[in-house]
């Protein structure tokens, strides 16, 4: 991968062209969309938002350009693809670059994408079934077994749809602190060899953030609130990423094998959800109990990844 960052980074057309391809092949490889974004993040922390708006802003008129020559259709919807899922990387980029606080920048981050929640579940007077309708609209025709599968969808719908729009939001905010991550190490990767290892088993999120995720999950379930648990949701992808630091930190300090590194990742392929669940847990638990000092994490290693 380092070559597709280095060759972006050489000049801003070359970048603009890189996200936008990128990007049209993420449509079909949502995969590769976090790649896309993560050039976008690069630009941001290297040079600054103004660039990196150039390139977001442009790659998305590329982008909408090429779904339009490839697929047809208003050109607008890629043009606004590109503008939902570059802008926030490119202000995100910018303000690691001038915080250097992964806690900074991802609070900032769980912060704006709780107040979008809210701010849908006021503007919607019926969310719920607004969700139940529109999934309706859209897995109904992969649906067989006549009226009885349909009848059961839409309870599936009713009872998930309290809680889809903190769900997307969590895994939008996840897709964006990937491509972060990823900008990151690149950036690491062409101009400082070595800082993003250090960086990223240093992350740590801190005991106010742990105990607001656990009294909302708390408050969501026990009280049946919905919003709650969206919300808890939204940091418990924050802690997810503070899990992932906390076992590379305690697999380096204790000179483990990467045996254990290599199985976890296989395990959030296999196994995603309990693994999320799990990580998020070991996350809000290094918050407030700092499991990485009580096991022997050493200050500033520098053993590579």
């Amino acid at each position: 991968m380092r070559v597709l960052a280095d060759f972006a980074m050489r000049g801003r057309w070359q970048a603009v062209g890189s996200v936008a391809v990128l990007g049209s092949l993420g449509i079909f490889l949502p995969p590769v969309s976090i790649l896309g974004g993560a050039l976008v993040a690069l630009v941001a922390l290297r040079l600054g938002i103004g660039q990196a708006l150039f390139v977001a802003g442009l790659g998305s008129v590329f982008l909408g350009a090429l779904l339009f020559a490839l697929m047809g259709g208003a050109p607008v919807v890629g043009v606004f693809a590109g503008l939902a899922q570059w802008l926030p990387l490119a202000a995100m980029g910018e303000v690691l670059r001038r915080s250097i606080s992964w806690r900074v920048t991802l609070s900032a981050a769980v912060g704006a994408t709780g107040l979008m929640v809210v701010i849908a579940r006021l503007m919607v007077p019926d969310l719920e079934a607004a969700w139940v309708s529109v999934g309706t609209q859209m897995l109904e025709p992969f649906v067989e077994g006549g009226a009885a599968a349909s009848e059961e969808l839409q309870v599936a719908l009713a009872q998930l749809a309290p809680f889809l729009t903190g769900l997307l939001a969590g895994i939008f905010l996840l897709s964006l602190a990937l491509s972060l991550l990823v900008a990151r190490y690149w950036q690491a990767l062409l101009y400082n060899p070595g800082a993003f290892g250090i960086e990223f088993r240093a992350l740590q999120l801190g005991r106010e953030l742990s105990v607001a995720t656990v009294g909302l999950g708390l408050a969501g379930h026990l009280l049946g609130m919905p919003l709650a648990v969206e919300l808890a949701f939204i940091l418990g992808v924050l802690f997810f990423l503070q899990g992932l630091a906390v076992m590379h930190t305690l697999t380096g300090a204790r000179q483990m094998s990467s045996f254990w590194l290599v199985g976890m990742y296989v395990l959030l392929v296999i196994a995603l959800p309990q693994m999320f669940l799990l990580l998020a847990a070991l996350g809000v638990i290094d918050g407030v109990a700092r499991v990485r000092e009580r096991f022997g994490a050493r200050k500033g290693d520098s053993d590579q990844e």
